[in-house]
């Protein structure tokens, strides 16, 4: 049985040429990157040449990134810094964001009495610029908005360069989650006015383990964790030399090879939405709007029948791997808040397909199979 792996949006597989950079590097650059020596130094410079790759990329200077461990940390490490050393005093975010800034957010309201506010969004699911202008619009005290890019959930694209203009003509600071979207979009900072932005290179092929911030103003801002003061004493603790090569190599990657890696995400999912629009039960896309989408991801919903609860499960049985939660909250499938709040009386199953440039159309003809299969049961 064939494994087809759609569940992209949660981690990506390894590319093999990043995997072989990966491997070189540990095995031949083994020196303490803060060493004075040759192999320090010889370690150092990978980490400073890709700090350079990301900055690039970033339309940056090397100076605004700092590597991580996850996309997670680093969103972590702007709410601590908003709140204890900018002086933060109201969050504004959505019901729909990553667990690491919805929790994140509610962890600093509930303990330090920071205030809480919710954008609403529009009928397309995008967020609402007219409620969020009413919102910052009668802010007396200073605010970070902590909004997403892409919804790793239902694969929506926010218009991130009209959230920017609107945030800082109210002189707020800005945080947008790039996780989704980095190495899939042309993200230039010199054009898009942000504070910070978040990745993490497991989700464009590159290793877990690792992830980067970009910060507007790295001055302003300290560190979580004290120890030996690296990473320009903003995230102590010795570097993962690998991880950091990794990052570089796969998003290097995604630059050279945006255009052709989208067109063959977009062909995956134009074909998986047509194909399943033959079956015989109707299946509808949660995200209509193609422009709205991310080529990656296609959430939809399957109407109610029994042993839909189980459809997930099906598919695995039958080697395909697909998302009908979060996959960054626990070892088991919760139900996701980000479908529940979109979509509060839905009696259906909705399932994420998220594809990558290893997926084929054959592979989402047998998944189309599969479906007619299981569908012929009920």
């Amino acid at each position: 049985m064939k494994n087809i792996y759609f569940d992209n949006a949660a981690t990506t597989p390894l590319l093999p040429e990043v995997l072989e950079i990966i491997r070189k590097t540990l095995v031949n650059n083994y020196g303490n990157p803060s060493s004075i020596h040759k192999d320090g130094i010889a370690a150092r410079s990978i980490i400073e040449e890709n700090r350079r790759i990301i900055s690039t990329s970033l339309n940056c200077s090397t100076s605004n990134i700092i590597f991580t461990a996850s996309g997670t940390e680093a969103s972590n490490l702007f709410f601590y810094n908003a709140i204890f050393k900018l002086g933060v005093k109201r969050i504004i975010t959505s019901s729909v964001e990553h667990p690491c800034v919805l929790n994140t957010a509610k962890f600093y309201a509930e303990r330090y009495n920071v205030q809480l506010d919710f954008v609403k969004l529009s009928i397309d699911y995008t967020y609402d610029l007219n409620h969020l202008h009413e919102l910052l619009k009668f802010n007396d005290s200073l605010c970070l908005v902590s909004l997403m890019h892409v919804n790793n959930e239902i694969g929506l694209s926010n218009n991130i360069i009209a959230l920017s203009k609107l945030v800082k003509t109210h002189n707020a600071y800005l945080h947008i989650d790039t996780v989704q979207s980095i190495g899939f979009s042309n993200i230039d900072t010199s054009a898009l006015d942000v504070d910070f932005l978040n990745a993490s290179a497991h989700k464009f092929y590159g290793p877990k383990g690792i992830g980067f911030a970009y910060l507007k103003e790295p001055g302003l801002i300290e560190s979580q964790i004290f120890g030996g003061g690296q990473e320009r004493n903003i995230r102590s603790g010795t570097e993962n030399i690998g991880g950091i090569a990794g990052i570089g190599s796969a998003l290097q990657y995604m630059e050279q090879n945006r255009s052709e890696i989208n067109n063959h995400l977009r062909s995956i999912n134009e074909y998986f939405r047509s194909e399943l629009n033959k079956l015989p039960l109707k299946i509808e896309p949660i995200i209509t709007d193609y422009n709205l989408s991310s080529p990656k991801i296609l959430t939809v919903v399957f109407p109610h029948f029994k042993g839909s609860d189980l459809l997930v499960a099906n598919l695995d049985i039958h080697g395909i791997s697909a998302s009908g939660g979060s996959a960054c909250s626990s070892g088991t499938e919760k139900a996701s808040h980000v479908l529940q709040f979109i979509k509060p009386n839905e009696k259906g199953k909705i399932i994420r397909f998220s594809f990558s440039i290893f997926n084929t159309i054959e592979e989402v003809d047998i998944c189309i199979n599969v479906l007619r299969t299981i569908f012929k049961k009920i």
